[in-house]
């Protein structure tokens, strides 16, 4: 009995559209497999953004190169900006919460011209409970989850990226 109300939970479930965070449509699928050259382009090259990125590349069939070629697509990240904010407050009127709000500005190019506009911005905000009387353990909670969100982040503009990809380009308009 136990098995059959499993599998139709599954079923409702696999029936409602729900499917686990990193997987993707069919469609997206051809993207994915497609591999694809992409120079990453940014103010300073060792930031942890552009490293969450170095360490992304794989998953989505991206090798980076240095200089460009008629496949290529070059990425150009700007400053990364992080946001944080009280998100909740306690009964002594202490900070309980907080939110981070981490975005980049960012453009994807190819040798035709821009493909994305410049100000294209990608974000990701998470927020963590802040313990006043421990904040050690506070401040390394906010570097794991400051990493995360990067990791996501990171796999948010490849996963753009790579889509953008495998669109045909239209010539930029002149005036």
């Amino acid at each position: 009995m136990q098995k059959i109300i499993a599998s139709l939970l599954i079923l409702t479930l696999s029936a409602c559209g729900w499917h686990l965070r990193g997987s993707t449509a069919d469609g997206d699928k051809l993207a994915m497999t497609t591999p694809l050259n992409l120079i990453i382009t940014s103010e300073d090259n060792h930031t942890p953004l552009t490293d969450a990125l170095r360490q992304s590349l794989q998953p989505f069939n991206i090798t980076e190169i240095n200089s460009p070629t008629a496949d290529s697509l070059t990425l150009s990240l700007q400053a990364e900006i992080m946001d944080k904010r009280t998100a909740g407050v306690g009964s002594n009127a202490l900070t309980s919460a907080y939110e981070i709000i981490l975005t980049v500005d960012y453009a994807v190019s190819n040798q035709a011209g821009v493909i994305t506009p410049l100000n294209t911005r990608a974000r990701v905000s998470r927020s963590y409970d802040y313990n006043v009387n421990n904040a050690n353990s506070a401040a390394r909670e906010e570097e794991l989850v400051l990493r995360e969100m990067r990791r996501e982040l990171a796999q948010t503009i490849l996963r753009r990226t790579k889509t953008l990809s495998t669109k045909p380009v239209k010539p930029a308009a002149t005036k």
